[in-house]
């Protein structure tokens, strides 16, 4: 990585120090980064010593600072060089599945109700609870891990996710903080991969949604119903469950001719289901179409052909 690093002209110092400047100020404002942000992302640099750097009154080791910087200026090139954003992987698409997901938070969130959408890992789901709340007022979304075992991870992931942070004096305090922002404001809280949280944090995620009277929404794989079966005053509340089925053949269209620029033809759309279909689901198709598309790219290709896929289609089941 570090032979295209900027390097300092032993001859005339000061005019690589300049270009350097110069380089690390374009690459911020390209990026909407302000120096405080960008100083964060350099390891050894710190927000004042990036600011004398850039003033030319930095008292300390000068070319150790201008290492760090050119490094990293190098790395967020290379990132950029690598970066699927210009294949179009992650731009919103009409979906099936994602209509069936929007149109259960929408009705959880404009009646305050509690809806429960499930199904295999891949399916979508998390990818339209994200665009739902990206897109819509007072929706706040929130995935869970399994280091959530206990009502203070709970409180503090969905405080910081609602907007009252997650430190607090004690789990009551959290609590009425998170009850209050949610509270009279036609609020949905969206929690996602609730299969990894316990009945009793199902429980107080109801209890949080009864007395603010918002809308809930659980998301997870098939397993988060046997938590639920323990449940029942969570399940008594359930007015909308959404089942997730494996990826329709018309969604798989979709997507893939998202990336080729064209319609797919059968045989691109059968190779994709395939692997669609099967462990990993959608994330398994987004690495097919990112594979296939970095095929045509080191060929020099802007459009992805049949054979790219069928490529990337073998590493996928070689993996």
């Amino acid at each position: 990585m570090t032979e295209n690093v900027h390097h300092i002209d032993p001859a005339d110092p000061q005019a690589g120090s300049e270009t350097l400047k110069a380089d690390f100020l374009a690459e911020i404002q390209n990026a909407g980064l302000s120096k405080n942000a960008a100083a964060g992302q350099i390891d050894g640099v710190s927000s004042s010593t990036l600011s004398q750097w850039l003033n030319d009154t930095y008292p300390g080791d000068v070319p150790a600072v201008e290492r760090r910087i050119a490094i990293w200026l190098q790395t967020r090139r290379e990132s950029q060089r690598r970066s699927f954003a210009a294949a179009g992987l992650d731009s919103h698409r009409e979906l099936a599945v994602t209509d069936r997901v929007m149109t259960a938070l929408s009705h959880a969130q404009a009646v305050g109700d509690v809806v429960l959408v499930h199904g295999q890992s891949g399916a979508g789901k998390s990818w339209a609870a994200n665009h739902y709340c990206r897109t819509n007022s007072s929706a706040y979304y929130d995935s869970m891990t399994v280091a959530v075992r206990g009502l203070p991870g709970l409180l503090g992931r969905i405080g910081v996710a609602v907007g009252v942070g997650a430190t607090h004096g004690s789990a009551l305090d959290a609590e009425s903080a998170i009850i209050a922002r949610l509270q009279d404001r036609g609020a949905l809280l969206v929690v996602d991969e609730a299969h990894h949280l316990t009945a009793k944090l199902l429980d107080e995620l109801r209890c949080i949604r009864d007395v603010a009277g918002c809308g809930l929404a659980l998301i997870g794989d098939d397993s988060v119903r046997m938590t639920l079966a323990r449940c029942p005053q969570i399940v008594g509340r359930i007015g909308f469950r959404v089942g997730i089925p494996l990826p329709s053949e018309e969604d798989v269209a979709e997507l893939v001719s998202g990336v080729l620029r064209r319609p797919a033809n059968k045989r691109e759309i059968k190779t994709s289901l395939t692997v669609a279909r099967g462990p990993g689901g959608m994330h398994a198709l987004r690495r097919l179409l990112a594979r296939a598309w970095l095929i045509a790219r080191d060929e020099g290709r802007e459009r992805v052909e049949v054979e790219d896929l069928a490529i990337a289609a073998d590493e996928e089941i070689a993996a």
